[in-house]
């Protein structure tokens, strides 16, 4: 028997059968290894979202912070500033706010968003680094950084959102599973049909070049 200890979830699932979920020492859950996943993952993220759209950040569990907890909230909206209460429609608009506190006078800082599925793979990162428009000046106190992504494609299902704040270059603080948000089913193309596998949708179109000529 091996008894194999981990927060990846991509490599719990990968290794094993069984698992169990720990809490302060105690076991919590066991069962399949499917099963405890989804109900860690869910303990993980109920703790810090009593409002739907709203994940406070503040006590936040599986956390990496070298100079404080300063991540403390996290806000969900659609395009149209409307709270992200039970999903968004595969390519309708994601808004997500991100409150923060700068403790001291700060020239450069970064947020860093990533998408992972509930098993832990990476399905997408957005990061202000790629921001080619950005304000200049020095910050300080409570802020809020907003990451619009105005088509969001993943396919349907849940995802987690890790997020770290970047202060000088260097990791500030960093949470795991700080929210999720889950993406709906939509006629996407256009044709009644809604896309069914994958991991993300992207607009394309068929077409015939040259019919093929059959000699007789």
């Amino acid at each position: 028997t091996i008894l194999f200890v981990s927060h990846n979830m991509a490599v719990v699932e990968k290794l094993c059968q069984r698992t169990i979920v720990l809490d302060q020492g105690r076991i919590e859950y066991q069962g399949e290894t499917a099963d405890a996943i989804h109900y860690y993952l869910n303990k993980m993220l109920a703790a810090n979202n009593p409002d739907g759209h709203v994940f406070d950040l503040s006590d936040a569990a599986d956390r990496r912070s070298n100079v404080g907890k300063l991540l403390k909230r996290v806000e969900l909206y659609n395009e149209d500033d409307l709270p992200v209460l039970e999903g968004i429609r595969i390519g309708t608009g994601l808004k997500v706010k991100i409150f923060f506190d700068l403790r001291k006078p700060t020239r450069s800082f970064d947020m860093g968003l990533a998408f992972d599925s509930m098993f832990g793979q990476r399905i997408f990162t957005a990061h202000s680094l790629f921001e080619p428009v950005r304000p200049t000046g020095e910050w300080v106190g409570p802020q809020v950084f907003v990451c619009h992504i105005p088509s969001f494609t993943l396919m349907p299902g849940t995802y987690n959102l890790r997020i770290w704040l970047d202060i000088n270059h260097a990791e500030a603080d960093l949470i795991n599973y700080a929210a999720k948000v889950t993406v709906l089913e939509s006629d996407y193309y256009g044709t009644g049909k809604a896309p069914w596998n994958g991991a993300f949708v992207l607009k394309h179109n068929w077409y015939v070049e040259q019919p093929a000529k059959i000699e007789p």
